[in-house]
């Protein structure tokens, strides 16, 4: 074997010095500028001088910052996000109030028709009610007229059952026997 080595990572480590690493002198606290106890200095603050447009500089532009649509390969709008064709439809329950409204608007006006009718016979009396029925069914048919229909239907119940039911039991010839 040779006496010196043939890689440095052979060789041996320099020891460290003694003493351990070189003293930094410390540095002693800066106060701010103002009283001696460190309160910031009295009076109004310094204004700011205005800034003539914004802090940073914008590069000129030729056109949009972006390409406009429609963009080559990739659909204007993606599914889901587009914004409706027209106007909200209406909810069901907004619907069915709007046909007890007119069921009941329908059965004042019946009401009147049907006094009018009675010199008739009960048969008179009863027809404008059985058309405002016959009405609320037919309105049943369409998906569009359904939630009319069943507000029609719901005051056409409840005055059968409130109101014309009496009635034809105190106007039928003999009653109920």
């Amino acid at each position: 074997m040779s006496p010196e080595p043939d890689r440095p990572e052979d060789a041996d480590p320099t020891p460290p010095p003694q003493g351990g690493p070189p003293a930094v002198p410390p540095v002693p606290p800066v106060a701010p500028p103002g009283d001696p106890a460190g309160q910031p200095p009295a009076g109004p603050p310094h204004p700011t001088p205005p800034q003539a447009g914004p802090p940073y500089p914008t590069p000129p532009q030729a056109g949009p910052p972006y390409p406009t649509p429609p963009y080559p390969g990739i659909s204007p709008e993606p599914p889901g996000y587009a914004q409706a064709a027209g106007p909200r439809p209406r909810s069901f329950g907004a619907g069915v109030g709007i046909g007890t409204g007119i069921g009941c608007g329908a059965y004042v006006l019946g009401g009147l028709l049907a006094i009018a009718l009675i010199s008739t016979g009960l048969v008179g009396f009863l027809i404008p009610f059985v058309i405002i029925a016959v009405v609320g069914i037919a309105l049943m048919f369409s998906a569009r007229t359904r939630p009319i229909g069943t507000g029609i239907l719901i005051v056409t119940a409840a005055a059968w059952i409130l109101v014309l039911g009496p009635c034809v039991a105190l106007l039928a010839p003999g009653g109920f026997t």
